[in-house]
């Protein structure tokens, strides 16, 4: 393998690696009243998930709706997106 080969797949390999932790965070928003989390179910428990959406959540319970991969939304090493909305009081 020469050399111009190697750096590329290193580089390529960092670039993946430094573009997304494995931790859960919030992704992008799916609507005004619908919030989603990009997680990995490697790295990412169901308590953790529950207190980042109540986080996202100003503290008010969050309704759970779906479940789906969805790497266009988050990256590739947490493809998982959880979509919830917060209770209203």
């Amino acid at each position: 393998m020469n050399t111009a080969r190697l750096c590329a797949i290193v580089a390529l390999t960092l670039g993946l690696l430094g573009c997304s932790s494995l931790g859960a965070y919030e992704g992008p928003q799916a609507n005004a009243d619908e919030h989603t989390l990009c997680y990995t179910r490697a790295a990412t428990t169901t308590e953790q998930l529950k207190t980042l959406a109540k986080e996202a959540c100003g503290g008010t319970e969050p309704q759970m709706h779906q479940q789906q991969m969805d790497w266009a939304a988050c990256p590739l090493l947490v493809p998982e997106r959880l979509y919830f909305s917060c209770a209203t009081s």
